[in-house]
């Protein structure tokens, strides 16, 4: 009887046969290549959710950003009668001859509120965009300038010499530096006189210098008057890669091309802006592919590398001026 119970117990023992660890190891292997794969799935849509995210934040922020700054554009102090007919604002400063240019050295481009809002559509070829503050920046899509004096007014004693300012009254306006704000000839006899900092923004797409996976990152960015009263370029929004505006004049869209000029040469009242952004991610994502063609207002924009997620952005702005 006790033989026979050592006998039980010795078989009861007994190890795994190599068969059975084969078929151990192999559906061990499975499962963990089965988990393996679901790491990196979710990872890739974690990754994929967080770009989709990055990116529509980038795309309101840009359409709100510029839907913001035009509804200033036009806006000098109040100074109502004189925004349709700017040459009768004088001073020591005075305002440059009208020209749809940007130029590095100078102030005029400070100082043209005679140019409330002009555009320019970006070049159908390969050609610099003819702006020269930014052609050697530029990368495409149109450009939009704007100025304006925003709000609140200044004072005289908190002005920086060597930038330009506007002295307005509802019938009266003086463009001047500030080194210059206390001389005759920017003087205005009316009690309701007040002083304000111009605005000039254009806004442009251009090469941030930064990359991600060896891929050049774009950004929007704007030229706005510096310190000096000579434009200066801020990067505003990483993604950023394409922008396409049109404008509405007597109740019709146009390219800024094909905009009717005033009877002077000059842009006429706009009355809206149709805003259009492109916005990609900033890096490339492993296994992404799209080959689609976007419509950015009138224009068909194919990238030329697939592997970016993008997304395009659109809203209609009124001007108050």
């Amino acid at each position: 009887m006790i033989s026979r119970m050592h006998s039980i117990t010795g078989h009861r023992e007994r190890g795994l046969t190599m068969m059975e660890l084969l078929v151990t190891v192999v559906i061990l292997s499975l499962l963990m290549a089965g988990l393996s794969q679901l790491v990196v799935t979710n990872s890739q849509n974690a990754s994929a959710t967080g770009a989709l995210a990055r990116i529509a934040d980038t795309g309101r922020t840009a359409v709100q950003l510029l839907a913001a700054d035009i509804r200033r554009a036009g806006y000098l102090g109040g100074n109502i009668d004189t925004l349709g007919n700017t040459d009768t604002i004088g001073g020591s400063q005075g305002l440059p001859a009208y020209v749809i240019n940007c130029v590095a050295d100078t102030t005029d481009w400070a100082r043209m509120i005679n140019q409330p809002i002009v555009g320019i559509d970006a070049p159908d070829d390969a050609s610099p965009i003819p702006y020269d503050c930014i052609a050697a920046q530029w990368l495409r899509g149109d450009v939009l300038t704007l100025r304006y004096a925003p709000t609140p007014a200044v004072e005289v004693g908190g002005m920086i010499a060597t930038r330009p300012y506007l002295r307005a009254t509802m019938i009266d306006g003086r463009v001047f530096l500030g080194s210059e704000a206390n001389a005759a000839e920017n003087t205005i006899d009316d009690p309701s006189a007040r002083d304000y900092s111009l605005t000039a923004h254009t806004y442009f797409v251009a090469p941030t210098g930064r990359t991600c996976q060896g891929r050049e990152i774009p950004a929007l960015f704007r030229m706005a008057i510096s310190d000096t009263g000579l434009p200066e370029s801020q990067e505003l929004l990483a993604g950023v890669e394409n922008l396409a505006l049109r404008y509405l004049v007597g109740n019709r869209y146009y390219d800024a091309d094909d905009v009717p000029l005033a009877s002077n040469g000059r842009w006429p009242r706009v009355e809206a802006v149709e805003i259009t952004v492109l916005v990609r991610a900033e890096c490339p994502e492993t296994g992404f592919d799209s080959n689609r063609t976007f419509q950015l207002a009138d224009v068909e924009y194919t990238p030329v590398d697939s592997d970016f997620r993008r997304q395009v952005f659109t809203t209609t702005t009124q001007l108050r001026n």
